[in-house]
Protein backbone atom coordinates (compact mmCIF):
# COMPACT_ATOMS: atom_id res chain seq x y z
CA UNK A 1 0.00 0.00 0.00
CA UNK A 2 2.92 2.45 0.86
CA UNK A 3 4.08 1.98 -2.85
CA UNK A 4 0.73 2.71 -4.11
CA UNK A 5 0.12 6.22 -2.26
CA UNK A 6 3.70 6.83 -3.42
CA UNK A 7 3.25 6.55 -6.68
CA UNK A 8 -0.01 8.48 -6.52
CA UNK A 9 1.16 11.32 -4.25
CA UNK A 10 4.28 11.56 -7.06
CA UNK A 11 1.74 11.46 -10.04
CA UNK A 12 -0.47 14.39 -8.21
CA UNK A 13 2.43 16.69 -7.83
CA UNK A 14 3.76 16.14 -11.30
CA UNK A 15 0.25 16.79 -12.57
CA UNK A 16 -0.01 20.41 -9.91
CA UNK A 17 3.45 21.23 -11.06
CA UNK A 18 3.17 20.54 -14.90
CA UNK A 19 -0.34 22.25 -14.56
CA UNK A 20 0.72 25.01 -12.54
CA UNK A 21 3.90 25.60 -15.41
CA UNK A 22 1.57 25.13 -18.40
CA UNK A 23 -0.66 28.10 -17.19
CA UNK A 24 2.11 30.32 -17.13
CA UNK A 25 3.05 29.72 -20.31
CA UNK A 26 -0.39 30.29 -21.65
CA UNK A 27 -0.80 33.28 -19.37
CA UNK A 28 2.87 34.09 -21.42
CA UNK A 29 1.60 32.88 -24.55
CA UNK A 30 -1.45 34.84 -24.56
CA UNK A 31 0.23 38.32 -23.57
CA UNK A 32 2.90 38.06 -26.41
CA UNK A 33 -0.21 37.10 -28.69
CA UNK A 34 -2.55 39.75 -27.75
CA UNK A 35 -3.70 41.67 -30.26
CA UNK A 36 -3.69 45.28 -29.35
CA UNK A 37 -3.93 46.55 -32.61
CA UNK A 38 -6.57 47.83 -34.43
CA UNK A 39 -7.70 49.33 -38.16
CA UNK A 40 -8.68 52.85 -37.84
CA UNK A 41 -8.89 53.97 -41.61
CA UNK A 42 -8.55 52.53 -45.09
CA UNK A 43 -9.08 54.43 -47.89
CA UNK A 44 -8.18 54.34 -51.92
CA UNK A 45 -4.79 56.20 -51.59
CA UNK A 46 -1.03 55.92 -51.74
CA UNK A 47 1.91 58.11 -51.64
CA UNK A 48 2.68 59.60 -54.98
CA UNK A 49 6.56 58.88 -54.94
CA UNK A 50 8.33 56.73 -52.92
CA UNK A 51 9.69 58.71 -49.99
CA UNK A 52 11.81 55.84 -49.45
CA UNK A 53 9.55 53.45 -47.92
CA UNK A 54 8.19 51.24 -50.54
CA UNK A 55 9.38 47.70 -50.80
CA UNK A 56 9.07 45.37 -53.49
CA UNK A 57 9.22 41.71 -53.29
CA UNK A 58 12.42 40.28 -55.00
CA UNK A 59 9.84 36.83 -56.03
CA UNK A 60 6.86 37.01 -58.29
CA UNK A 61 4.22 38.39 -56.90
CA UNK A 62 5.85 41.24 -56.85
CA UNK A 63 3.85 43.00 -54.80
CA UNK A 64 4.64 46.60 -53.80
CA UNK A 65 3.99 48.19 -49.48
CA UNK A 66 4.58 51.68 -48.74
CA UNK A 67 5.01 51.18 -44.97
CA UNK A 68 5.79 53.25 -42.54
CA UNK A 69 5.36 53.87 -38.54
CA UNK A 70 4.87 57.37 -36.59
CA UNK A 71 4.94 57.67 -33.22
CA UNK A 72 4.11 62.04 -33.16
CA UNK A 73 1.07 63.61 -33.70
CA UNK A 74 3.75 66.43 -36.40
CA UNK A 75 4.35 63.28 -38.28
CA UNK A 76 0.97 61.58 -38.27
CA UNK A 77 -0.20 64.92 -39.99
CA UNK A 78 2.69 64.77 -42.19
CA UNK A 79 2.65 60.97 -43.31
CA UNK A 80 -1.59 61.07 -43.69
CA UNK A 81 -0.83 63.84 -46.30
CA UNK A 82 1.91 61.67 -47.81
CA UNK A 83 0.33 58.84 -48.27
CA UNK A 84 -3.06 61.03 -49.94
CA UNK A 85 -5.49 60.39 -47.19
CA UNK A 86 -8.66 62.78 -46.91
CA UNK A 87 -10.71 61.42 -44.62
CA UNK A 88 -11.32 62.35 -40.73
CA UNK A 89 -7.97 61.60 -38.66
CA UNK A 90 -8.76 59.51 -35.83
CA UNK A 91 -7.61 61.25 -32.61
CA UNK A 92 -4.18 59.22 -30.89
CA UNK A 93 -2.84 59.54 -27.62
CA UNK A 94 0.83 58.95 -29.09
CA UNK A 95 1.91 58.42 -25.33
CA UNK A 96 0.29 55.26 -25.68
CA UNK A 97 -0.34 54.49 -29.18
CA UNK A 98 1.48 54.10 -31.88
CA UNK A 99 0.24 54.18 -35.46
CA UNK A 100 1.24 51.82 -38.56
CA UNK A 101 0.67 53.25 -42.29
CA UNK A 102 0.06 50.11 -45.03
CA UNK A 103 -0.18 50.72 -48.54
CA UNK A 104 -0.96 48.51 -50.69
CA UNK A 105 -2.42 47.61 -54.28
CA UNK A 106 -5.62 46.08 -54.85
CA UNK A 107 -7.92 44.22 -57.32
CA UNK A 108 -10.54 47.11 -58.31
CA UNK A 109 -13.20 44.93 -58.66
CA UNK A 110 -12.07 42.94 -55.40
CA UNK A 111 -11.39 45.89 -52.79
CA UNK A 112 -10.05 44.30 -49.04
CA UNK A 113 -13.29 45.56 -47.44
CA UNK A 114 -12.23 46.52 -43.65
CA UNK A 115 -13.83 43.15 -42.54
CA UNK A 116 -11.76 41.27 -44.60
CA UNK A 117 -8.78 42.51 -42.87
CA UNK A 118 -7.31 40.36 -39.95
CA UNK A 119 -3.94 41.94 -37.37
CA UNK A 120 -2.36 40.13 -35.32
CA UNK A 121 0.64 40.13 -33.24
CA UNK A 122 3.75 37.79 -32.03
CA UNK A 123 7.24 37.42 -31.89
CA UNK A 124 8.14 40.70 -33.09
CA UNK A 125 5.99 40.48 -35.80
CA UNK A 126 2.86 42.56 -36.54
CA UNK A 127 0.75 40.18 -39.23
CA UNK A 128 -2.04 41.19 -41.78
CA UNK A 129 -4.00 39.21 -43.73
CA UNK A 130 -5.63 41.04 -46.45
CA UNK A 131 -8.31 38.96 -47.90
CA UNK A 132 -10.28 39.52 -51.36
CA UNK A 133 -14.22 38.83 -51.66
CA UNK A 134 -15.35 35.54 -53.76
CA UNK A 135 -15.71 36.42 -57.40
CA UNK A 136 -13.84 36.81 -60.10
CA UNK A 137 -10.83 39.75 -59.77
CA UNK A 138 -9.44 41.77 -62.74
CA UNK A 139 -5.58 41.93 -62.07
CA UNK A 140 -5.21 45.84 -62.25
CA UNK A 141 -3.59 47.62 -59.54
CA UNK A 142 -5.80 49.96 -57.60
CA UNK A 143 -4.34 51.66 -54.22
CA UNK A 144 -5.25 51.05 -50.58
CA UNK A 145 -4.09 52.43 -47.22
CA UNK A 146 -4.95 51.03 -44.24
CA UNK A 147 -4.00 52.96 -40.92
CA UNK A 148 -3.45 50.37 -37.90
CA UNK A 149 -3.57 52.09 -34.36
CA UNK A 150 -1.47 49.88 -31.65
CA UNK A 151 -0.38 49.59 -28.16
CA UNK A 152 3.10 51.83 -27.78
CA UNK A 153 4.79 49.05 -25.55
CA UNK A 154 3.74 46.58 -28.27
CA UNK A 155 4.47 48.21 -31.12
CA UNK A 156 8.31 48.88 -29.87
CA UNK A 157 8.78 45.35 -30.13
CA UNK A 158 7.89 45.07 -33.68
CA UNK A 159 10.10 44.42 -36.18
CA UNK A 160 8.47 43.48 -39.16
CA UNK A 161 4.93 43.43 -41.35
CA UNK A 162 3.82 40.23 -41.97
CA UNK A 163 1.59 41.11 -45.01
CA UNK A 164 -0.16 37.87 -46.45
CA UNK A 165 -1.97 38.92 -50.18
CA UNK A 166 -3.42 36.25 -52.24
CA UNK A 167 -2.29 33.90 -50.54
CA UNK A 168 1.50 35.36 -50.22
CA UNK A 169 2.90 35.97 -47.17
CA UNK A 170 5.82 38.99 -47.51
CA UNK A 171 7.79 40.19 -44.75
CA UNK A 172 8.33 43.59 -44.77
CA UNK A 173 11.01 45.90 -42.52
CA UNK A 174 9.01 48.75 -40.79
CA UNK A 175 10.72 52.53 -41.70
CA UNK A 176 10.50 54.39 -39.00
Amino acid sequence: MGKVNLAVTWFLSMLLLFGCNNDANVEKTEEVNRVGFELIASEKSLPSYNHGFMFQREEVPKHTYWVKEVQNQPEYESVWKVYGLEGKKKNVDFNKESVFFIGVQESSSCPYAEENVKISADNGVLKVLLTEEDGICTSDATPRTFVIQGDKDLSKRVKDIMITQSGTETNVPINE
